[in-house]
């Protein structure tokens, strides 16, 4: 009896090592790198737009088309990783943008934390999600989603100016 329950413990533990060792692998792979932080224009301009990303090539031009529509204008750009929003007094902005990655059936910790926080100020949040379906959204939010297709970059980032038009005008 004891050689069974032996064999059944070993059997387990190596099921258990492999989940953790697919785990750790897994999001080694497909978790999205850290973004750079940098601010563009003062910080005393009366329009201020924060970008929270994540670093990826689809993000990296969403944001780069969305700085070189507002970077000749009066207005204050801070970029960051949504790591970072915790960080954030969202009462100094006019409005946050939040690009993420639909990352084990939800979105990042402090991506869920920063909205709950301040729900109340949800109407200046913009969030885009991607995910592998393109349709994975936080409820509750007027929210967008896709899928990480670079050649789409352009008509997401036209979408996102426009919702930052009609909050900043």
């Amino acid at each position: 009896m004891k050689l069974k329950n032996k064999r059944r413990f070993v059997f387990f533990a190596s099921v258990i090592l492999l989940l953790v060792v697919f785990a750790f692998w897994y999001k080694a792979t497909y978790s999205m790198d850290k973004a750079s932080s940098y601010t563009i224009n003062s910080t005393v301009l009366p329009t201020s737009i924060v970008i929270a990303t994540q670093g990826s090539a689809f993000k990296d031009a969403i944001v780069t088309n969305i700085i070189n529509f507002y970077k000749r204008d009066s207005v204050h750009i801070k970029t960051m990783d949504v790591s970072e929003l915790q960080n954030l007094d969202h009462r100094l902005h006019t409005t946050i943008v939040i690009l993420h990655t639909w990352e084990y059936g939800q979105p990042p910790q402090s991506v869920r934390e920063f909205i709950y926080d301040n729900i109340k100020d949800k109407d200046k949040i913009i969030v885009f999600t991607t995910s592998g379906s393109g349709t994975a959204k936080i409820e509750g939010l007027d929210t967008m989603a896709g899928e990480s297709i670079i050649e789409n970059a352009s008509d997401i980032s036209d979408k996102i100016i426009e919702k930052i038009e009609t909050l900043i005008n």
